[in-house]
């Protein structure tokens, strides 16, 4: 019986959930029960215990007078199950690390880690870093990995090209995009490996910088990516320059700041963040900056919770930050909705702290034609092992594909 780590549960069980929403699965209600029941038994070393009349009794709902010699339904559903391992493997699946598959003769799976338990700290995508030039002379540093469609990521607040890729809480993000697309990213001014002292720090000139990069890279065509605060860079930038927009695709953001939403404790906690920044960015002892974690990721462990940590400080100074933030959230651009004439896809953790799910729900009902598809989970970045993570992986290719 081979002995599963904690952590080797978790990636098979999130394999197990990447599956259940691939469109491999389609109408495969109770192949994808019977796949969960296997490994469960696998996971919890009882798998060889299996037979036909434990697997009708527990999953096909036939009763205690089931005999195999009688109905097929068992035979029938494992070579169905065995049939589709093989086909997400050989298409969707194909460079995932985590293989599952159905051994003719047995009812036990085979589980493969193919360097799955060192996923975090595998290796991104190798990553090209440029630089290039806004139009105040301000240098914004962007970074192209991966091949295939284009996909383009606005900034947002806290990021840092080098120290995401290395990154627990971000690294995944960067790399699963680019295994599929051409990724195109950069660090806001003021932050990252872009000019800490800028000549101004303003809405507007995010979107340009976002321009400069995309024309300084050489996408034609693209997928626009914006999360965070970059949901608002994108659609500002969308509306202007549409020609060039193929896909927008917005996570976890909002077109309104906190003090734009009329409401006085969103007002308050916007301010209290303001005080936080201004006294505790540096602090050495962290204990400011880990109000920022629990708001972002609060279900992390203890070394995301450092990496977090660690980002706030290697992004931005405080300064910088509370510009950021102030300017990020002065913003209203719910009557440029009307004026998106791209197919979008709206996603949003729908327990997330940071970010309330409400402001996505306003941004896909302003967006003619758009999709709202929320994400169960607290954190407004996704962690590798949650099921919401694979989820989001899954409509964002759907959505791509389709259109």
């Amino acid at each position: 019986m081979a002995e599963w780590t904690a952590e080797d549960e978790r990636l098979i069980r999130a394999q197990v959930e990447r599956m259940a929403v691939s469109p491999v699965f389609a109408q495969g209600g109770r192949m994808v029960a019977l796949l969960r029941y296997l490994i469960d038994a696998a996971l919890a070393g009882t798998a060889d215990d299996l037979n036909q009349y434990r697997i009708a009794i527990d999953v096909m709902r036939r009763d205690a007078r089931f005999d195999p010699a009688l109905d097929s339904i068992v035979r029938v559903e494992m070579g169905r199950l065995r049939s589709k391992l093989v086909e997400f493997y050989a298409t969707e699946g194909a460079a995932d690390d985590v293989r599952l598959s159905l051994p003719k003769g047995r009812y036990s799976p085979s589980i493969e880690l193919r360097g799955a338990a060192e996923s975090d700290t595998a290796p991104v995508a190798p990553q090209e870093i440029r630089y290039c030039q806004a139009k105040d002379g301000t240098s914004i540093a962007y970074a192209v990995s991966g091949h295939g469609y284009p996909v383009v990521k606005a900034a947002n607040w806290l990021s840092h090209l080098e120290f995401d890729h290395q990154s627990p809480v971000w690294r995944h993000w960067w790399r699963e995009l680019a295994k599929r697309y051409e990724l195109v990213r950069y660090d806001t001014r003021g932050g990252g490996l872009s000019d800490w002292e800028p000549a101004v720090v303003s809405f507007d000139a995010w979107v340009e910088d976002l321009h400069q990069v995309v024309e300084a890279s050489g996408v034609q065509r693209f997928a626009l990516f914006g999360m965070s605060q970059g949901v608002s860079v994108a659609v500002a930038y969308a509306a202007k320059y549409p020609a060039r927009i193929s896909h927008l695709i917005l996570y976890g953001g909002f077109v309104r700041g906190q003090p734009k939403r009329g409401n006085p404790l969103e007002i308050e906690r916007f301010e209290l963040i303001q005080h936080l920044i201004r006294v505790g960015w540096g602090d050495p002892q962290h204990a400011f900056r880990r109000v920022f974690g629990a708001l972002f990721i609060p279900d992390g462990t203890n070394d995301q919770f450092k990496w977090f940590d660690e980002l706030q400080r290697a992004s931005m100074s405080a300064k910088n930050a509370a510009a950021f933030a102030r300017e990020a959230h002065e913003v209203d651009l719910r009557p440029l909705l009307r004026e998106i004439d791209v197919p979008t896809l709206v996603l949003h953790a729908n327990r997330d702290a940071a970010v309330p799910f409400a402001e996505s729900k306003i941004i896909a009902s302003g967006i003619k034609g758009a999709k709202l598809k929320p994400l169960d989970s607290n954190n407004h970045i996704l962690f590798e092992h949650e099921p919401a993570w694979p989820l989001f992986l899954q409509e964002v290719d759907a959505f791509i594909a389709a259109h």
